[in-house]
């Protein structure tokens, strides 16, 4: 009797170990990102999206175009300022209604008065 009970708790105790072991974690992430002429950024804690125009040398502005991907979710774009008066905050917008871990592609432009063009920063991939 003894022998089955602890064969039963030796047996629970690893399917309960094999499962923490397996299990997947959440992937949701944050990051910054510097894009020539400002910064993107998400955190992931506040469900945050944010794009700010460096606040230097002219009119600038940083936009931010999301895709989700794997679901369906919010997609706004989201862009920032900057002109020669100064604006020194970021423009942000909340991703709270998205469903946890929905995988999002950022499209990234930017542009930079004293060039006088608009220039492709590229994607990035996260998740909510």
């Amino acid at each position: 009797m003894m022998k089955n009970l602890l064969k039963t708790a030796v047996v629970g105790v690893t399917v309960a170990a094999a499962t923490f072991a397996l299990a997947q974690p959440a992937l949701a992430n944050s990051f910054s990102k510097n894009v020539g002429d400002g910064t993107v950024s998400y955190n992931d804690g506040e469900d945050r999206l944010c794009a700010q125009a460096f606040n230097t040398e002219g009119a600038r502005w940083v936009r931010v175009t999301l895709v989700p991907l794997s679901r369906s979710g919010p997609s706004p774009t989201i862009t920032d300022r900057n002109n020669y008066y100064g604006h020194s905050g970021s423009t942000c917008t909340s991703l709270a209604t998205a469903y946890e871990d929905t995988r999002y592609r950022a499209d990234i432009t930017s542009y930079w008065g004293e060039r006088g063009t608009t220039v492709s920063r590229g994607s990035v991939t996260f998740y909510s």
